[in-house]
């Protein structure tokens, strides 16, 4: 699970798309299906309301079970007024960026549409790390469980960390989002922004070492895992580009 969910609600709703994700799901089963097509639609428009905390708890699941749908696009596009229905209201961050007004409004939209990127990655983490914690269990060198190493005992420790500050983070940008203070957000995000960049090399990396030769291979799921982590990774502006953000 995840540090997004803080309420009851938004705990019920990562376990049940959890469940309704575990064996992938195309956009009408995993969105329209669902309902979460209202999700940022305020409750006086008959929509589930514009928590951008919600939200995130959907990214997280999508990627918890690498579901590659553009749902940050989607949901931002649909808080800057977009209500088509059937399919993405944006599939692309240009697309949904499209929909601003105004240049703050421009900004707040790319601060929100990296903070969700960075809930997606923090789910793909989560199952990159449970499924190399699983497989060093599994594989055996000289008679014994790899998992048993010291070193490789580090490693994912090491690998844990990185996961849960970059939930951790992620949270606070969430927060600083909706919080209204540019200065803040900017820096929140940046920040969270980076931490992200960082969990998903270490943990990518990690895995796929820890699997060995399969690691990337189209047998194992991780591969996918971290293809998409990095392909994330790598929009939104870089890491360096961040820094420097944060920096300002």
């Amino acid at each position: 699970m995840t540090s997004f969910a803080r309420t009851d609600e938004q705990r019920m709703l990562a376990e049940t798309l959890d469940a309704a994700l575990a064996n992938g799901a195309d956009w009408q089963a995993a969105v329209i299906d669902t309902g979460l097509a209202e999700l940022g639609i305020a409750a006086d428009e008959e929509g589930l309301g514009t928590d951008l905390r919600d939200a995130a708890v959907v990214a997280a699941a999508f990627g918890r079970a690498n579901v590659d749908l553009p749902w940050s696009e989607h949901w931002v596009a649909t808080r800057l007024g977009a209500r088509e229905g059937g399919s993405p209201r944006a599939d692309a961050s240009a697309a949904a960026l499209a929909r601003a007004r105004e240049q703050r409004e421009r900004q707040w939209a790319e601060d929100a549409l990296t903070v969700l990127h960075c809930a997606e990655i923090v789910g793909l983490c989560r199952t990159m790390l449970r499924d190399a914690a699983t497989f060093s269990k599994e594989r055996r060198q000289f008679g014994v469980a790899i998992a048993s190493f010291q070193a490789l005992r580090h490693r994912m420790a090491d690998m844990a960390m990185i996961v849960e500050q970059a939930d951790a983070i992620t949270g606070a940008a969430i927060d600083a989002v909706e919080g209204g203070d540019d200065a803040v957000r900017a820096r929140a995000v940046s920040a969270a922004r980076v931490v992200c960049d960082d969990a998903a090399r270490l943990v990518g990396e990690g895995a796929v070492q820890i699997h060995g030769a399969m690691g990337l291979t189209a047998e194992l799921r991780l591969g996918g895992y971290f293809r998409r982590a990095r392909t994330l990774a790598q929009g939104d502006g870089t890491a360096r580009h961040h820094l420097r953000r944060y920096a300002a």
